[in-house]
């Protein structure tokens, strides 16, 4: 058992963004796992009832008006630096300057790194951001002990973007809560193809537009009566036919219980989504681009890039929707195989071995 110092701009969320939930779900599992974890992040309008019922959290204000006040910095950096922990765990590059400089050299710190920036920026040919992030993240690395990604394919992006890093890279992927997923009634009478995620990240919605722009009119023109359903934020209101824009929704397990296919399409995407794994658990037959599936190796779901070959598997399930096993099969797949239990194996094996006196 170790004593974790998580540090964090956002605050761990169950119900929160991706973000945040991935941060609750790994600091839910290294507890699990016998660990002490105690959470510092800033002052925000973030809610803390989940986090604070498997960790203590402090949240300091270091701004005033929006503007960082050093004094305010100071009183975070000495708890940071007095807080009784054997290792740390800073999520994101953009917590790192947290920090106060030469924490690493006293304790074991492991930043995860898991979306790296330079390398979409790069690919997006935005010149000017990709050379302040690679710089962002050169400046990350000078302060801590190793590095986590969220998959492989992540961790060789990480390693062709930073060709002289010399710190471990660790490897994490993102995973299920089983309890957030229960066995539920399913109904396939209606052709319902579901798709859930934070639509105004720049490669959701570029998978939604593709999605509705090249894939859903085929689907609609072999199944007339087929009906698409969009939860979460950010989506924008669409007038085609057999298209719902839902908001967001409390309760994703109820959505998905009449759908016969989960949707995931993801473009330009980088890092690992949540929502892949919890798309697998939802008992549906699942649909995904590689940019969605990233993190899961050989996935017992389509994975295509081809608007031709989506709306064709598309199709057949949905005529043939009453005879598809119900759960599909991806569902115990991911409720076995890819729980945050599980997922984060990585990041405690570390925790033990950069915690031992013995080195």
């Amino acid at each position: 058992m170790a004593r974790i110092l998580w540090v964090s701009v956002e605050t761990p969320d169950r119900e929160g963004q991706g973000g945040q939930r991935r941060q609750f779900h790994q600091i839910n599992g290294l507890v699990g796992r016998g660990h002490e974890v105690q959470v510092i992040s800033l002052h925000s309008d973030q809610s803390i009832s989940s986090i604070e019922t498997i960790a203590p959290i402090r949240r300091f204000r270091v701004a005033v008006r929006g503007r960082s006040v050093p004094m305010l910095v100071a009183r975070m950096h000495r708890a940071i630096v007095t807080a009784d922990a054997d290792a740390v765990v800073v999520s994101h590059v953009d917590s790192r300057w947290m920090l106060p400089s030469g924490l690493h050299v006293e304790r074991p710190v492991l930043l995860d790194v898991h979306n790296v920036l330079s390398t979409w920026y790069d690919k997006r040919g935005i010149v000017e951001l990709r050379d302040d992030e690679l710089e962002a993240e050169q400046e990350a690395f000078e302060h801590v002990t190793a590095v986590m990604t969220c998959s492989a394919l992540e961790a060789e992006r990480l390693r062709g973007s930073h060709p002289q890093l010399r710190l471990p890279v660790i490897v994490a992927p993102l995973g299920v809560d089983p309890r957030e997923w229960p066995d539920a009634p399913l109904d396939r009478e209606n052709p319902i193809v579901a798709a859930f995620g934070n639509w105004s990240w720049h490669p959701n919605r570029l998978g939604l537009e593709w999605l509705l722009d090249q894939v859903w009119p085929s689907v609609r023109e072999h199944v007339p009566d087929a009906r698409l359903e969009i939860a979460g934020t950010g989506a924008d209101p669409s007038s085609l036919p057999g298209v719902a824009v839902l908001g967001r929704v409390d309760d994703l397990v109820s959505l998905t219980a009449s759908a016969t296919v989960v949707a995931v399409p993801v473009f330009e995407g980088l890092g690992a989504s949540v929502k892949f794994a919890e798309s697998l658990a939802t008992g549906a037959a699942v649909a995904a681009t590689p940019d969605g599936a990233n993190g899961v190796d050989s996935p017992p779901c389509l994975v295509s890039a081809d608007p031709g070959e989506w709306a064709e598997w598309i199709v057949a399930r949905l005529r043939n929707r009453r005879a598809e096993a119900a759960p599909a099969a991806a569902r115990s797949y991911a409720l076995a195989e890819l729980t945050w239990a599980q997922a984060v194996g990585p990041i405690d094996a570390w925790i033990r071995s950069a915690a031992d006196p013995r080195g």
